[in-house]
């Protein structure tokens, strides 16, 4: 059963990915955006549009080390309404997110991570909108 389900999750990664096309020279461009960080990962999102509330996401986890900054740059692709919100938790806690109390969405946000443990980065976009984008996590040197 279990090899089963890791088939399945494996197969639909691909379908995802595949889906997205473009989505590497996405990558690039959005790397181009992280200053003096040095790049970790990225994370390619693809949603439909959805009148779900909350909208639908995408979840990844990563893992985070104490007395790291830590910075999420976030590329919508052209062509897509939706524009992507990142979300960083601390189990159930929200941490940071680019949607601002006002409702703007920045570009990249920071976090200075003051433990050592496995945090999640949550993807959505924004009214439920279709939608396509990268985010790349990146990180500054200790202090």
């Amino acid at each position: 059963m279990r090899k089963a389900i890791a088939l399945l999750v494996v197969a639909l990664s691909f379908m995802s990915i595949s889906a997205f096309g473009q989505s590497d020279e996405l990558v690039n461009t959005c790397a181009l955006n992280i200053g003096n960080a040095t790049y970790m990962k990225d994370f390619k999102v693809k949603l439909q549009q959805s009148s779900v509330k909350p909208p639908p996401s995408s979840k990844f986890s990563i893992l985070m080390n104490k007395g790291t900054i830590y910075k999420l740059n976030t590329c919508n692709a052209d062509g897509y309404p939706g524009k992507a919100v990142v979300e960083l938790y601390d189990g159930t806690k929200k941490i940071t997110a680019n949607l601002q109390p006002d409702g703007t969405i920045k570009d990249a946000v920071g976090f200075f991570c003051q433990k050592s443990g496995v945090y999640k980065i949550q993807v959505y976009f924004k009214d439920g909108q279709e939608g396509a984008a990268v985010v790349i996590l990146s990180f500054m040197q200790k202090k």
